[in-house]
């Protein structure tokens, strides 16, 4: 996946495998929902590139 920093307040996410795609498609649909209010990613703890394998996030109500 690559993440592309666009703005400080932006960034977009392009998926690089059909997996990718997938897994992305099923957040979106997580986040943006028409029916009721949609989520947020909020970051969970610290990410350090050279320590760790990936960075968490919680969804939360907006």
């Amino acid at each position: 996946m690559e993440i592309s920093i666009e703005s400080p307040t932006r960034i977009k996410m392009i998926p690089e495998t059909e997996h990718e795609k997938e897994s992305l498609e099923a957040l979106w649909k997580i986040i943006i929902r028409c029916d009721q209010d949609s989520k947020v990613l909020c970051p969970i703890g610290a990410y350090i590139a050279s320590k760790d394998d990936g960075a968490s996030f919680a969804i939360q109500d907006q």
